[in-house]
């Protein structure tokens, strides 16, 4: 297996773009296993009762917006909870509202009888002339759980073998920012890949260890020495933002449970993180906001990230 890689997507770079802070929201929704069952069996669900609560949870997103007056830049959803065929209408809505979106796509079956898992950013952006648009970006997932891989392949299904695709790093409203399917950030070579070059990572999941991941998302937190944006199916539970900070910092927000589909809110400070790696040790230690950064933290990447400020 080859090392790595990743190409740079740059995204509306200017100056109505950059931002000091981004305001993430967390999508708090059950993903139900009989949709992801209809998905890959080539009947995904698409009727009334499934896509009302979810657009029902998109116009509270954004009248949140709205109505609090409360910029939200981003919303992350769960691993394989949105299908395919609500791409256009999901797109529509991320550049009526200027609202990004980072989602799992439910299972695509191709002429080959693969089963593609895909994770889907839509980014809005403005030209120069003020007309908005949105930028779709697919990425097919890099490892399959051997989980997810038993069950597909004794429905019949093949599994692609898309260690060779690359990794996407986005600069998007001044913020740099990766994005990891689930069982993705296991890999240790991975999850090395973006040291020193993302504010944030995100991480979509259907993902039943909720133990096992959180030592993963959070050793990443300080080994990236960024924040780490999960979020899980709500009955596994476990969404939260996870911060390069000391325990009792690390975890601002964290969600499970809950019958209605419904999101909370967070800011996470890109300049005060950028500002404190900057430093030497011998400041960095008298924080009370982030952990001192790792060996070798790479300040090229770090260089990189604040003349996107700038």
């Amino acid at each position: 297996m080859r090392t790595p890689a990743y190409d740079e997507i740059t995204v509306g770079i200017g100056a109505t773009d950059l931002h000091d802070h981004i305001q993430v929201a967390l999508a708090n929704i059950p993903v139900d296993e009989e949709n992801i069952e209809a998905s890959y069996l080539g009947a995904p669900r698409l009727g009334r009762a499934r896509l009302k609560p979810f657009t029902t949870l998109l116009n509270e997103i954004s009248q949140y917006r709205n109505h609090a007056k409360r910029r939200i830049d981003l919303v992350v959803f769960p691993e394989v909870s949105v299908p395919h065929a609500w791409e256009s209408m999901l797109s529509s809505w991320v550049r009526r509202h200027r609202i990004g979106v980072v989602c799992g796509l439910e299972h695509r079956i191709n002429f080959k009888g693969t089963a593609l898992n895909e994770v889907l950013a839509l980014l809005p952006h403005q030209s120069a002339t003020g007309h908005w648009s949105c930028l779709p970006v697919h990425r097919l997932k890099r490892f399959y759980s051997p989980e997810e891989e038993f069950i597909l392949r004794n429905e019949g299904l093949r599994t692609p073998k898309p260690k060779n695709s690359n990794h996407h790093l986005f600069r998007w409203r001044g913020a740099s920012f990766a994005i990891y399917n689930c069982f993705e950030l296991a890999s240790i070579e991975d999850r090395a890949l973006f040291k020193g070059h993302v504010d944030f990572i995100v991480a979509t999941e259907f993902n039943r260890d909720t133990s096992y991941f959180s030592n993963i998302v959070e050793s990443a937190a300080r080994d990236l020495h960024c924040y780490v944006i999960q979020v899980n199916d709500s009955g596994f539970g476990d969404s939260r933002v996870v911060s390069p900070s000391k325990s009792e910092r690390m975890n601002p927000l964290r969600i499970k449970g809950g019958d209605n589909l419904t999101f909370l809110t967070m800011s996470l400070d890109l300049k005060a993180l950028r500002v404190h790696q900057r430093k030497g040790y011998g400041l960095q230690k008298e924080s009370r906001d982030f952990k001192p950064t790792p060996p070798d933290f790479p300040m090229s990447g770090l260089r990189k990230r604040m003349s996107l400020g700038e």
